[in-house]
């Protein structure tokens, strides 16, 4: 979903509106929704509606960024671990099964950076990735407090560098959670201005797009040599609607 394309629907509904007001007594659509009152509040709403999606996607991004980052040291934190662990002298079966924990949080975990893609309008790539990257920092945070509760349980884990200590490993984790919380938590506002935006530009008969091919067929009408018609008749409308 190309934000370009809903700004570029705005764009060429401001140039049609302009160009109507130009025309003078000409532009007399019996039509309500082509009226230059009706189609200044639609750009009005539209623009208000796209600057409010700007200003929840801010907040979100800054999240997902800082859950990217501390979650970046994680895979080699874990590395740094084991190696203490196969070290320590605890049983090989208690090395097993924290070797099972460890191979699942160094995983490859789905990043959060995924852009929408303007050559699949009807599918929201951002919104697929924020839940499959939400779910695979669940999934190893879950598997990292595994970890944890298997080295506390062991005595003869007892490394002397402080960041491989469970206590800081503890911290660690929920330092993590707090950053996925942050993440979800900036998500559902941004999220909901992506609706807002989408029901003003793409409500079907009302919404800005389908206004402006309804001012397009009204032009047309001038006929196909009309010098308003030569005007605006390359303003294009595009759907892009996100898939629900």
């Amino acid at each position: 979903m190309s934000e370009q394309g809903h700004a570029k629907n705005l764009e060429n509904l401001t140039k049609a509106r302009d160009f109507a007001a130009g025309w003078g007594a000409k532009y007399a659509p019996s039509n309500p929704l082509l009226s230059l009152t009706n189609l200044a509040t639609l750009i009005g709403n539209a623009a208000n509606a796209s600057d409010d999606v700007q200003t929840a996607r801010t907040p979100y991004r800054n999240a997902t960024a800082a859950a990217e980052d501390g979650f970046a040291p994680l895979s080699k934190l874990v590395t740094r671990v084991m190696k203490a662990l196969k070290v320590s002298g605890v049983p090989g079966s208690i090395v097993a099964d924290a070797d099972t924990y460890a191979r699942k949080i160094r995983g490859r975990s789905t990043s959060s950076g995924v852009k929408d893609d303007p050559a699949t309008p009807n599918v929201n790539e951002s919104e697929k990735s924020h839940s499959a990257s939400q779910m695979s920092r669940a999934q190893r945070v879950e598997n990292l407090d595994s970890l944890i509760l298997l080295l506390e349980s062991n005595t003869l884990f007892a490394p002397n560098e402080n960041e491989l200590k469970t206590a800081t490993l503890n911290d660690l984790s929920a330092g993590l959670k707090a950053k996925m919380n942050a993440v979800q938590n900036t998500f559902v506002p941004f999220s909901n201005k992506l609706n807002a935006r989408d029901g003003v530009f793409y409500t079907k008969g009302t919404g800005l797009a389908d206004v402006g091919k309804l001012f397009k067929g009204y032009v047309e009408s001038f006929g196909r040599d009309s010098a308003e018609w030569n005007q605006i008749k390359d303003l294009e409308f595009k759907e892009i609607k996100r898939k629900k």
